[in-house]
């Protein structure tokens, strides 16, 4: 919620009158659709389709003044920071697997090193305490390294989940089908036994992208 109160505060539509302020809704643009193209058409825009968006809503931003320079720029934070937060979480499972195998590996050295030892100094149950401490911390270090990136992303789909009811709102029609569908790429990458109430379907999504942009 907090990310989505200041994506509005940057937009200035906490204010009332802002928006009528405004001659020309720059997110309602022919450019717009062609900004939000690679995360419009990609089945499961990932990192890539983020990038080429956010280079082409950089370009974009860098046309307007004021209020609508400042509407771009944050939908530039919105789109770095949901695919940067995914590729955090991304970086933080791959750890915990690594970590896995490896306090697995030290586990069984631990083993090896109670039961039966050295040639020289036998069975050392202190050595392989030692072992089984280390495969311990390994393991908790990845878990919470984990479980913080987790929570991190789980908040971040919600709070971009409300953006998209305000863009719905606002009839920004093309940045409501972009937002939603990567919203729906990150939940299947990583979030699927979480519990998300989507503000669009997946079907109303796949439906506005059959339409040519």
């Amino acid at each position: 919620m907090k990310t989505c109160f200041l994506f509005l505060l940057a937009l200035g539509l906490a204010m009332p009158g802002v928006a009528e302020d405004r001659p020309t809704d720059p997110l309602q643009t022919p450019t717009i659709v062609l900004c939000l193209r690679p995360l419009r058409l990609a089945n499961h825009p990932g990192v890539n389709e983020a990038v080429e968006t956010v280079k082409r809503l950089t370009s974009y931003s860098e046309t307007q003044e004021g209020m609508s320079r400042r509407a771009v720029d944050a939908l530039v934070f919105i789109f770095k920071d949901l695919f940067q937060t995914e590729q955090e979480l991304a970086a933080a499972e791959t750890a915990l697997a690594l970590a896995e195998k490896q306090s697995a590996a030290k586990e069984q050295q631990a083993v090896q090193t109670e039961t039966v030892g050295s040639p020289l100094s036998g069975p050392n149950p202190r050595l392989a305490a030692i072992y089984r401490k280390e495969a311990e911390d390994m393991r908790k270090g990845a878990e919470r390294r984990y479980e913080t990136a987790l929570k991190v992303m789980k908040e971040k789909v919600v709070a971009y989940n409300v953006s998209v009811s305000y863009f719905q709102s606002q009839g920004s029609n093309e940045v409501v089908i972009a937002l939603a569908n990567s919203l729906f790429a990150v939940i299947d990458r990583h979030l699927l036994e979480v519990e998300f109430k989507p503000t669009v379907s997946r079907e109303w999504v796949e439906q506005q992208r059959r339409v040519s942009a």
